[in-house]
């Protein structure tokens, strides 16, 4: 049994994903209980290399963690994009960077799925990097444009269903975990079959479904959290069990179409392996200070960002576990090897 003495949290053997990451929160969360050991900064311009094109959700958080890290530290901090390659780029940037704190990878899930679906590359998402801090998680959320005509989820299934492969759905890569949650979806509803169209990232997805080139899209909800309370766009489902916050009238898979769905995502920083442990200490709390502080917490959070702040363990134990199971997901929806 794992408790935590403070928040009175208990999790039964084996100890659950979804209880690892709150017993992680609550953690970070007491100033009664330090941070890993004793750090310390690189020194000089550290960067931050998202894997995916400007404006997506792992773009916004790596934007607002970079910013409060620099004007907390008064060092230079800069967010370089690095798209393609289902974020193998930018991925494959950072492992081969010098280990010396100053390359930072805004990861997200996609990191643990590519294991699975590219099975030639040159890096390994365990092996490569030494995890820092798992910053955050949200849910996947299906949208539309609010001319498609797909008002609630029952209109989306019912296009799907009168014209199988036909109804334009968008992700913000290959392989992404928006894929997987519309493969999950696709399978629960007895073979619903869409024409899946990927994108280097979520911003150039959103901006296609908003100009009307796509009938509908999933994506991470911070990413289009904006839009979709300006009307914009329409927010039909999450992927989680319970509703966000941040858009508390768009209803949950499961309460709508598919009983049990809960597939959430998470986005955190990782440097390259050999870094040495007092940097990524010093790293890990430099950043989860950023993200419980005034400038970025607020921010996120309002966009539907539910932080997390664990630390390299926490994080690690994720990376690893999420290494097995989204092989699973992506071996049933028949994209391994891709």
């Amino acid at each position: 049994m794992l408790k935590h003495p403070d928040r009175g949290i208990s999790c039964g053997t084996p100890v659950s994903r979804r209880c690892l990451l709150a017993a992680a929160a609550t953690v970070v969360a007491s100033p009664r209980i330090a941070r890993a050991g004793p750090g310390r900064l690189p020194a000089g311009t550290i960067r931050f290399v998202v894997p995916f094109a400007p404006g997506g959700s792992v773009d916004v958080l790596g934007r607002a963690v970079a910013r409060a890290v620099g004007e907390a530290l008064g060092q230079q901090t800069l967010v370089e994009n690095v798209a393609g390659g289902s974020t193998n780029l930018g991925s494959e940037r950072v492992a081969k960077a010098a280990p010396d704190g100053l390359t930072i990878l805004v990861a997200s899930d996609s990191l643990a799925i590519n294991k699975s679906l590219f099975p030639r590359l040159s890096f390994d998402p365990v092996a490569s990097f030494a995890p820092v801090t798992l910053a955050i998680t949200a849910p996947q959320l299906l949208v539309t444009h609010p001319k498609s005509g797909l008002n609630t989820v029952a209109d989306y299934v019912a296009a799907a269903r009168a014209k199988p492969g036909e109804l334009k759905v968008g992700l913000p890569g290959h392989g992404v975990i928006g894929h997987l949650a519309s493969e999950l979806v696709n399978r629960r509803l007895a073979g619903l079959q869409v024409n899946h169209i990927p994108y280097n990232g979520g911003a150039p997805a959103s901006r296609d479904l908003i100009g009307g080139h796509l009938d509908a899209l999933f994506i991470t909800l911070p990413a289009v959290t904006a839009p979709v309370r300006d009307g914009a766009l329409r927010g039909l489902a999450t992927t989680t069990a319970r509703r966000s916050a941040a858009l508390p009238d768009v209803p949950s898979f499961a309460e709508t179409a598919v009983p049990g769905l809960d597939l959430a995502s998470w986005q955190g920083f990782l440097v390259p392996a050999g870094t040495p442990a007092d940097i990524v200490a010093g790293l890990d709390a430099a950043i989860a200070a950023a993200l419980r502080g005034p400038s970025a917490r607020p921010a996120l959070e309002g966009l539907g960002f539910d932080i997390v702040a664990a630390g390299p363990e926490a994080f690690g134990k994720l990376v690893r576990d999420d290494v097995a199971r989204f092989a699973e997901i992506v071996h049933d929806a028949g994209l391994a090897g891709a």
